[in-house]
């Protein structure tokens, strides 16, 4: 039976090898009777340009871009905000098709909206005050204009600041703000919200408007790897161990 299959949340870093080679042990596991792959962000750890070239960048897009070519899958990505500066040049490296950050799917027969999850943590105010600037298109712009060395300074500079930060904060400030996810569901007119970013791989079931409706938050990762598969007939999460 044909298969959609959902992951997020790799942050692939030089640092941390063995998420590196469970992504590819689970390409190689999974490269028969699937319809798509989707990506929902944080497919790396930091990203400041398509112009940088590390080993793991390049090995990472040829991963991607034979499983894609020779097994007829193809790979759709979401940014995350992690790697929101992901272009249109590495994607076609990788062979990845980029979606905007709010995308509606007919998964068989399902509505579906699918994106990274970091606008549904309205309780993390100061985070969604910073995403507001760093997603503006002019300063991204003249990021863009700056050396390579530099913004590489800035990049880990901000992801070491967001790491500490992430320490002191709880769960309902990672966690979704439910009367956001259900507005988007009735603006976008689906029924399911698949997504990432919070790390905390569940499903959850409620109601709008006396109407069924579900949340799918695909998990993350870190010490072990979750991943969503959908058939016409079944919705499964599931959760290994990085080996």
């Amino acid at each position: 039976m044909m298969k959609t299959l959902f992951i997020a949340d790799l942050h692939l870093s030089e640092q941390h090898p063995k998420i590196t080679q469970a992504l590819y042990t689970f390409l190689e596991k999974n490269k028969t009777d699937i319809d798509a792959l989707y990506i929902l962000g944080d497919l790396f750890e930091v990203w400041i340009g398509d112009d940088e070239h590390t080993p793991l960048m390049d090995e990472v897009a040829e991963q991607l871009s034979q499983y894609s070519s020779i097994n007829g899958v193809p790979i759709y990505y979401i940014h995350g905000n992690r790697d929101f500066m992901i272009g249109k040049r590495y994607a076609k490296q990788s062979s990845m098709q980029l979606l905007p950050e709010h995308y509606e799917l007919d998964l068989y027969g399902t509505s579906t909206l699918l994106m990274h999850g970091d606008t549904l943590c309205l309780a993390d105010k100061n985070y969604q005050k910073m995403r507001k600037v760093i997603h503006n298109p002019v300063l991204q712009f003249i990021f863009n204009l700056l050396p390579l060395h530099f913004r590489k300074k800035i990049g880990w500079k901000i992801r070491t600041a967001s790491q500490s930060k992430k320490v002191h904060k709880n769960n309902n400030m990672m966690g979704v703000t439910q009367s956001e996810v259900e507005r988007l569901l009735v603006k976008h007119n689906c029924t399911t919200l698949i997504h990432g970013h919070t790390h905390q791989v569940a499903k959850h079931q409620f109601d709008i408007n006396g109407h069924s409706h579900q949340r799918i938050d695909v998990g993350d990762w870190y010490h072990k790897f979750s991943y969503l598969e959908v058939t016409k007939e079944s919705v499964e999460l599931h959760i290994e161990k990085v080996e």
